[in-house]
């Protein structure tokens, strides 16, 4: 056999056992030769395919473009290109194939005719739509949740976001994809820690911070500030590849709580003036029998001087009563002094001191209005906690029950303090008999204005400020309900607050 019929029966052979598709076109794109592999691929036999042209099996949908794609290719003298196209087989199933052509042309330019190379890739397109399909519905979970998903690689450039994240930062997810998230979205202040954190844990496998808090820059030059959730993108070495986080976005709740904390810093500052004003008159009524009594030594002294009838003993007993009257007038400053102070600092007391201390505030305030103020101790133990804090808030609970009997003609009012230890807290019950609070109201009362003309229950910033005292700075709890109080032979409902705070304030 000579070398030419030999290369012959070689080129026969592969074309016959070749692992892919090989076929012959004539210049109207009809088949003129294929082989076995490209039967298989399609289901015909070699004699009912040649017989056709590669249009009549191309799937509807591929046809014209397949079409416009070979005839420009020919009509330019392009020699070769390749296309991903469907078939329909024999038995009208859909085969995806990756189709390779190659115009043969003589010396002179001349077409002469096709050849082509087709693979079938159903199987690969299948894994590709599978992967496209859970892409698409990935990207959809990630729109749906409320939260900002940005996804980054080792260099901290973008490789997905979420529609959460296109709305905090007012941009086309196509404008963030590739785009370095720290360079460009990251705010300025926060930008070179956040850099160092990123690059630290990438190249050391340092620990992430599971929650961390910073500002974004949006579109319009405006921050937004969001609370990061993140966690490691590991690549098939266990390696860190990436990061992915997720972010809340906080700024409008961060501007409430703000605007809370200064509304609430303005209802404290309220709650001080009326306590002040309280104070003062409670003052008043302290200072009125001892400046009597100075005024009644003095005047007398003076009086027996013009006379000439003034002894050393006079002198010393008028003397002594204006010092020790003094004395106790300045101690009563004393203590609005400290009652008043804004550093509320944690001491030790003990229960029998602080309700002295309370007693001597508003006992002659209680007596004026007929109400009898008792103080139930079961013992005496101590108490470290912030003292002005704590007689503020009683004493706001004392003018809230005083309040109640105002403009109301009843006999036997009393103000009962009971208080004792239960556990590791500090227990203390206000009760009056004043005729309790309407269950319509209850649940309301606690809220900064409310008040009602007939409950009488305060200034309406009093309350609110006792449970917030009580709550947010005591780290107690309040209760409140009516009851049955017995006194005098008098039986009669009124309110009761039930304070329970921590014995030892840490």
């Amino acid at each position: 056999m000579n070398s030419k019929n030999k290369i012959l029966n070689d080129y026969n052979y592969l074309f016959e056992h070749a692992k892919v598709g090989i076929i012959y076109l004539d210049s109207n794109g009809k088949f003129e030769k294929v082989n076995n592999k490209f039967c298989e691929i399609l289901g015909y036999e070699e004699e009912e395919l040649l017989k056709l042209d590669f249009s009549e099996i191309t799937y509807d949908d591929d046809k014209d473009r397949s079409l416009l794609i070979y005839n420009q290719s020919k009509n330019k003298k392009v020699k070769n290109y390749n296309i991903e196209k469907r078939y329909l087989k024999k038995d009208g199933k859909i085969v995806w194939v990756e189709v390779f052509i190659n115009h043969i042309i003589d010396d002179n330019g001349e077409f002469l005719y096709t050849l082509g190379f087709i693979t079938d890739i159903s199987k690969r397109k299948g894994i590709q739509d599978t992967i496209l399909e859970q892409t698409k519905r990935m990207q959809l979970y990630l729109d749906i949740v409320d939260v900002a998903i940005v996804v980054l690689n080792r260099q901290g450039n973008i490789t997905l976001v979420n529609r959460k994240t296109s709305e905090i930062l007012n941009l086309e997810e196509f404008l963030l994809l590739g785009k370095n998230w720290f360079k460009n979205f990251v705010s300025l202040k926060d930008r070179d820690q956040q850099i160092e954190q990123f690059l630290d844990a990438m190249e050391k496998e340092t620990n992430i911070f599971e929650k961390i808090q910073y500002d974004v820059i949006c579109s319009n030059g405006s921050d937004r500030t969001i609370l990061w959730r993140r966690r490691y993108i590991y690549d098939e070495n266990k390696k860190p590849s990436g990061m992915i986080c997720s972010g809340e976005d906080m700024t409008d709740y961060l501007k409430l709580e703000e605007e809370k904390r200064r509304n609430e810093e303005i209802l404290f500052n309220q709650s001080k003036l009326a306590s002040m004003g309280e104070m003062l008159k409670n003052i008043a009524h302290q200072w009125r029998q001892p400046l009597s009594t100075i005024s009644t030594a003095a005047s007398g002294m003076k009086l027996q001087k013009d006379m000439n009838i003034l002894t050393d003993k006079d002198f010393d007993m008028g003397m002594t009563a204006i010092v020790e009257t003094s004395q106790y007038l300045s101690q009563t400053i004393n203590e609005l002094q400290n009652f008043f102070k804004v550093d509320n600092k944690i001491i030790k007391f003990t229960n029998t001191n602080l309700f002295s201390k309370v007693e001597n505030f508003v006992l002659k305030n209680f007596s004026t209005y007929g109400i009898d103020l008792k103080i139930v101790n079961s013992q005496e133990f101590e108490i470290k906690a912030p003292f002005n804090e704590l007689i503020q808030t009683i004493i706001n609970l004392l003018n809230n029950s005083k309040d109640a009997f105002i403009e109301k003609k009843l006999e036997n009012k009393v103000v009962i303090i009971e208080n004792y230890l239960e556990r590791d807290n500090f227990v203390f019950l206000i009760k009056d008999n004043a005729g309790g609070i309407d269950k319509k109201v209850m649940d309301r009362i606690f809220e900064p204005y409310f008040t009602t003309k007939h409950q009488k229950l305060g200034t309406g910033i009093g309350l609110f400020m006792v449970r917030d005292i009580i709550i947010n700075r005591l780290k107690g709890r309040i209760e409140v309900y009516n009851e049955t109080i017995e006194y005098k032979d008098t039986k009669r409902d009124g309110a009761v607050f039930k304070i329970i705070v921590p014995k030892n304030y840490n």
